[in-house]
């Protein structure tokens, strides 16, 4: 079993070769090439109320167990860069978080909606304690568009957007992953990809935790916990 995580850590992420099995790669592997032919995109956000199999793994014990107690999951999203469908991601933090419901209240701003769903950046304390984990079901090499990150910028807190190219000229690791390879990261670390070289199927199963408590009671998470 591997090792439990506690993040944000000094680094802001970290790497868990070998987190599932063969067997696993490939049914995740179907029930992404199904799920993304339904949603007929190559980002499929709202994952675990399209798949009961990634609801389910999403909760497993494989996954919680790499994390502290009491997270559950609050996102997750399908990326499947192909070779038709190959973009590069510019430096960012990921700031959002998806609700239920938009409303006022002090510290959660500024408000935007994607696939008709209110966002919100909440207030930083909440992002810090956040851990997203994602499953690599593919060779995600550097020439195949691997995550790049620059490690412990997530202890900067949240970078105002002008700041950001300053701080992504520090020095930076790729992610390089083999299938079933598990990478943790704080949503606060300055991550980006490149456009593959070689562009081949590169499938990610995105998730994000938080605690239950983590949100304002005014407010739900959108997918629920």
């Amino acid at each position: 079993m591997p090792q439990k995580q506690s993040l944000p850590s000094s680094l802001g992420y970290a790497l868990i070769p070998e987190l599932i099995d063969t067997a696993t790669i490939s049914s995740c592997r179907d029930e992404a090439d199904r799920v993304a032919q339904e949603a007929g995109s190559a980002c499929v956000r709202h994952l675990r109320s399209r798949s009961p199999l990634f609801h389910t793994f999403a909760v497993s014990p494989r996954l919680l167990d790499l994390i502290p107690l009491g997270m559950r999951p609050v996102r997750s999203i399908l990326f499947d860069k192909t070779a038709e469908e190959n973009w590069p991601v510019p430096w960012h933090q990921d700031l959002t978080i998806a609700v239920a419901e938009k409303k006022n209240i002090t510290g959660y701003g500024p408000w935007s909606v994607k696939n008709a769903v209110p966002h919100v950046q909440p207030p930083e304390k909440l992002l810090r304690e956040m851990v997203t984990i994602r499953i690599h079901l593919d060779v995600t090499s550097s020439e195949n568009g691997a995550l790049r990150v620059i490690p412990k910028s997530h202890l900067l807190g949240r970078i105002p957007s002008q700041e950001v190219t300053l701080h992504s000229a520090a020095p930076e690791v790729v992610c390089e992953c083999a299938p079933g390879d598990a990478l943790l990261m704080s949503p606060l670390i300055l991550h980006a990809s490149s456009k593959s070289e070689e562009p081949s199927r590169r499938r990610i199963l995105h998730f994000e935790y938080a605690r239950a408590d983590a949100l304002n009671p005014a407010l739900k998470w959108y997918e629920g916990i």
